[in-house]
């Protein structure tokens, strides 16, 4: 998947915060332009960071493991993407899979 490589660009480049306390830091700073949860993460958790984002963009892709994985880390339920234009290119890559995945319609809910 597309966005998965992506991120893990963004983390070489140092445009990523990952885990629990240094989100919700980054969010509350004000230095995040997109929240990437995980499907599995728990539902307190999906609470909390929906919550904090206050017009913060959040997608909700994949699993901790893949999420980790993606961004050569142990399993991660969130993660931050500190760079606008990073930002904006990952949730366009999950926004293309969907729209491909619903076929000719185009929607993306």
């Amino acid at each position: 998947m597309k966005a998965l490589s992506l991120l893990g660009f963004a983390q070489a480049a140092g445009h990523l915060i990952s885990g629990y306390n240094g989100c919700l830091t980054t969010l509350r700073r004000g230095q995040c332009y997109l929240v990437v949860l995980a499907t599995d993460a728990s539902p307190a958790t999906k609470e909390k960071f929906i919550g904090a984002a206050r017009g913060t963009p959040v997608i909700i892709m994949s699993t901790k493991d893949d999420l980790g994985k993606a961004v050569g880390k142990p399993s991660r339920a969130v993660l931050c993407v500190r760079e606008p234009q990073m930002a904006e290119a990952i949730a366009r890559a999950v926004n293309t899979t969907a729209m491909e995945a619903e076929g000719a319609n185009g929607r993306v809910t």
